[in-house]
């Protein structure tokens, strides 16, 4: 075997083997799997190996020559990121997501922009050849404030992912991020072309910007037609590592920016693809080991020697920009008519950033070597404090946000200790010899129905008219909806059907409100019910797709939802890890 083919195999052995180990020490300190992944890398790569002078097992060659694999999966993510952009998701908050959006990005970036220029130009005085104090802060100011605004995709997906985060919040979140990103990028290649290249003129600017969408979009609408000609899981997978890496080529090979362009085709194949839904459940199953691999690699490339020399730059960008994402997601989402939950919790899963930062960094560095290699070492300093704090973030976000299965928080622990685990693998290799051993489960039944269900629950407001109740409807996922009262008292239950049944009576559904449809029959359930008898309750309601939760004591209290799927989502995660 050639020498340089050994270290790369070697290489991911090692990687694979360091994720491994993270991810079960995050499981068992009760953090993201990302978090353990990205420590796993540091503790691998050449960094940490650097700063003990030690031989690294992974070293800057090997991360370049697996850097394939980490382009493959961010661009995997961003599709799937940008598939969050379509026009059923944007139709569903309207223009309310756009101020939120707008508020949000705008503030990150002036706040962190500014913060940046005060340090600078009273602090610091840093100045570069050719420009004057002011001017350099100034250059400093808009460059770290367009960088600030990118929000880490892959980080928020994955602890999403992980813990099976659901509803109206997670949703708004991956919109968000999808958002963040595109306003970077194009407030980034703007300023970049203003300040640093102003000979490329705005025909540059059109080239840098519109040609990754037509890009992403060409090839996205021409794999929703490839399609519609397959049936088989395997052959969606194909499709989509083919597509994302056609895309990624083709966008190095023109030098346009390749984040753009598979955004792009996210967005344009989740809109036009019937069979969007197939094709991200076809990935979901052969996606994950490269995400690992990617968050692994991710660990290895920080450059922790960098904390040392960020200075009062990168404290002010680090400071600025956690209390900008925090305050400017509330005033986005106050201002958007948001509720509550979305004003507390947003703005902390907008926190991680990475490898977008990272590459608009370098970008700089090279069109400005003056000063782009001190914003790059600021935005790699900082980087590696949002990483590592970044998942975290999202994860108590989304829990605060009630977006969390209870379920999924304590099953962290390894389904079995070294010993019983031994024991296991002998049982079972005896039960293959013909010398079967017995052994006893606990009963995943006795669990209780306040661990399984979901606590941030989409409820319509009494007074809602009947045409922007189907608005509702339409891009729900659920047949039956909880009302409550200006008190926000749960009074009863709407269902399809009695909404189905005035859709031909136009003259009578304009005269109606939510209340108006309210079945105060219905049928709910206490949170410390078994979930063995919420399952045979599920099964004598065939009919039903989710219960509500309601306090016995408080029977105008709405807890949470009981769904079906979640029921027997965790008889067979129980099953499986015992």
């Amino acid at each position: 075997m050639p020498a340089d083919s050994f270290h790369i195999i070697f290489s991911l052995a090692v990687i694979l083997t360091a994720a491994l180990i993270g991810g079960r020490f995050a499981a068992f300190f009760r953090v993201p799997r990302v978090t353990g992944y990205l420590l796993a890398g540091l503790l691998v790569g050449p960094s940490f190996a650097e700063l003990l002078n030690l031989p690294a097992l992974v070293s800057h060659p090997d991360l370049d020559e697996l850097r394939l694999i980490s382009d493959i999966a961010l661009a995997l993510i961003l599709m799937n990121i940008g598939g969050q952009l379509r026009t059923e998701n944007l139709r569903r908050w309207k223009q309310r997501l756009l101020i939120f959006s707008l508020t949000e990005t705008l503030s990150t970036g002036l706040l962190v922009g500014a913060s940046v220029f005060v340090v600078n130009y009273f602090i610091v005085q840093q100045t570069v050849t050719g420009l004057s104090l002011i001017q350099t802060s100034f250059f400093f100011a808009v460059f770290t404030g367009t960088i600030s605004i990118a929000t880490a995709p892959a980080a928020t997906l994955m602890v999403i992912r992980e813990y099976e985060a659901e509803g109206p919040i997670t949703r708004l979140v991956l919109t968000l991020v999808s958002l963040n990103n595109l306003f970077s990028v194009f407030a980034f290649s703007i300023a970049a072309q203003l300040l640093v290249t102003p000979n490329g003129g705005i025909i540059s600017i059109i080239y840098q910007l519109c040609i990754p969408l037509i890009l992403g979009g060409s090839v996205g609408f021409v794999m929703s037609l490839w399609a519609q000609r397959m049936e088989l899981p395997s052959e969606y997978k194909i499709l989509l590592l083919g597509g994302v890496t056609v895309v990624a080529v083709i966008s190095r090979y023109l030098g346009i920016e390749p984040l753009l362009s598979c955004m792009a085709l996210g967005m344009i194949l989740a809109d036009s693809s019937p069979r969007w839904n197939r094709l991200l459940k076809a990935l979901n199953e052969v996606d994950y080991p490269l995400y690992v691999v990617f968050f692994v690699l991710a660990g290895a490339n920080l450059h922790i020697e960098t904390l040392a020399r960020i200075g009062l730059l990168g404290v002010a960008y680090v400071l600025a920009r956690t209390i900008a994402k925090l305050a400017s997601a509330s005033l986005g989402a106050h201002l958007g008519g948001f509720g509550q939950r979305e004003q507390r919790w947003v703005g902390m899963t907008l926190l991680a950033q990475a490898g977008m930062a990272i590459g608009l960094a370098a970008t700089l560095a090279k069109q400005w070597p003056e000063g782009g290699k001190l914003v790059e070492t600021v935005i790699l300093g900082s980087v590696v404090v949002f990483e590592l704090v970044g998942p975290l973030a999202v994860r108590c976000g989304l829990v605060r946000a009630g977006e969390v299965p209870l379920l999924s928080l304590l099953r962290k622990r390894a389904p079995q200790g070294g010993m019983e685990g031994m024991h296991s693998v002998a049982n079972h290799f005896r039960n293959n010899l013909g010398l079967p051993a017995g052994h006893n489960l606990d009963n995943p039944g006795d669990i209780l129905v306040r661990h399984v269900m979901r606590l941030n629950v989409e409820t319509i407001h009494h007074g809602t008219k009947f045409q922007e109740l189907l608005n509702i409807i339409a891009h729900s996922r659920y047949d039956r909806f909880p009302v409550v009262d200006d008190e926000q008292n749960f009074i009863g239950i709407i269902n399809y059907t009695e909404i189905r049944n005035l859709l031909f009576d136009q003259s009578l559904s304009s005269l109606l409100v939510a209340r108006d449809l309210v079945s105060s029959a219905h049928h709910s359930i206490p949170p410390d019910t078994p979930l063995r008898i919420a399952l045979k309750t599920f099964q004598k309601k065939r009919n039903i797709s989710y219960f509500p939760v309601i306090d016995p004591d408080e029977p105008q209290k709405l807890l949470g939802i009981l769904s079906q799927n979640d029921v027997l989502a965790a008889f067979r995660r129980i099953d499986l890890e015992e």
